[in-house]
């Protein structure tokens, strides 16, 4: 089903409807209120675990533990350390004034800042786009949410779930492409909070400072991994294989590549190898737990980053057959990699794991500090400067 998109009128009436509605709750949405607020989401998620599990299925073919794992066991945890502490976050607390305001009394008074405005990733399109509602409905604020655009069944889903959460329109869920994010973000919320990359991140602080916006912003990277001359091998492998299969590599926070010592290169190979079987079998586009690449334009994109290698002289060894039909790019590890190559700049973002040998640990702390991958030399790191990302 084809969602409505909505205009900038629309979205202006919207918004300008929840900052009213915001304004005339700020004596009322205490401590009471936002508890309730917060169990009323820990409730609709319960009740759509399996709806849940079954969107982000059809969106990213995750597996139901893997979304257990990491979309919907996260978020409950969070929504019960926000419903606990909730008391001590919003107790006032006395300060010493100054010396030139000697004789007077002072106190941090923490108060609600109005309407806050999250704009949510595609890779995990449950937790991090509810984990800053949470903190937002916490802290006594209305939340407009634009969930991405990438992972339609999952936004859809949201949506109706907010709407059966909060029919007052405490959190409303805006649906759309990067035309209305863009919309959003130039409107005068009180907060916005981003997750996505550093050159859209860009974009959305320009936007926000036009209206003083404060902002949050959740980013992406390079994850350097560094192995020490002396570690326990497998222990290593078993850690990356985890932290690099996971949703397939699509994680800010995924491994991006790992320095190895020289002459333990192989070993590493090896029990990298071994571990990734061991958590997937030795077919893994075959087996059903291994997630398949968001979309035909990610997939593409790391295609491309291998053909770039390859062309430059990298060698790629794959740990299964990839199943492009489905979106399913099995674990490569790459060797042979160079500072012009164009997984050495940007963000890999997906299941490629390039490995770089050193011969001392000064090697790899200076290349890390530079900001470089291969010795000191200093690699830009690249990011599409596209807008659509903004979703």
């Amino acid at each position: 089903m084809m969602i409505p998109t909505p205009s900038p009128l629309d979205l202006l009436a919207q918004f300008e409807a929840a900052r009213a509605r915001a304004l005339a709750q700020r004596a009322t949405f205490g401590k009471t209120a936002r508890r309730a607020a917060l169990k009323a989401l820990s409730q609709v998620i319960m009740r759509h675990r399996a709806n849940i599990i079954a969107a982000v299925g059809a969106d990213q073919g995750k597996a139901a533990t893997e979304v257990e794992l990491v979309e919907i066991m996260p978020t409950l945890s969070e929504l019960s350390h926000a419903r606990s502490h909730l008391g001590r976050w919003m107790a006032q607390r006395r300060v010493w004034p100054t010396l030139l305001m000697l004789g007077t009394s002072a106190r941090v008074m923490p108060q609600p800042k109005g309407v806050v405005l999250v704009i949510g990733p595609w890779n995990f399109p449950v937790l991090l786009a509810l984990g800053p509602v949470i903190s937002a409905l916490a802290a006594g604020n209305r939340v407009i949410l634009k969930p991405s655009e990438v992972t339609p069944a999952t936004s859809a889903l949201l949506a109706r779930m907010m709407a059966e959460a909060f029919p007052d329109g405490m959190v409303q869920v805006v649906q759309g492409g990067p035309e209305v994010a863009q919309a959003l973000t130039e409107l005068p919320f009180d907060h916005i909070f981003f997750t996505g990359s550093p050159a859209v991140g860009k974009i959305v602080m320009q936007a926000a400072a036009r209206n003083l916006t404060p902002v949050t912003l959740e980013l992406g990277g390079k994850s350097p991994v560094v192995i020490g001359p002396d570690a326990d091998m497998a222990g290593a492998a078993r850690w990356l294989a985890w932290g690099k299969g996971l949703n397939a590599g699509q994680i800010c926070v995924a491994p991006d590549h790992v320095f190895v010592p020289r002459g333990r290169v192989q070993d590493f190979a090896a029990a990298f190898g071994t571990e990734m079987a061991r958590l997937y079998g030795a077919d893994p586009a075959g087996q059903g737990d291994l997630s398949q690449i968001v979309n035909a334009r990610h997939f593409d994109r790391l295609n491309h980053l291998l053909a770039d290698a390859t062309t430059k002289g990298a060698r790629v060894q794959s740990l299964g057959a990839d199943a492009p039909d489905r979106h399913l790019m099995t674990p490569k590890l790459i060797f042979d990699t160079t500072a012009d190559m164009a997984l050495s700049q940007d963000e890999i973002f997906g299941p490629l794991l390039p490995i770089l040998p050193y011969d001392s640990l000064d090697q790899p702390i200076a290349a890390i500090n530079a900001g470089s991958l291969i010795d000191s030399a200093l690699a830009s790191i690249a990011f599409d400067p596209n807008p659509a990302a903004l979703s």
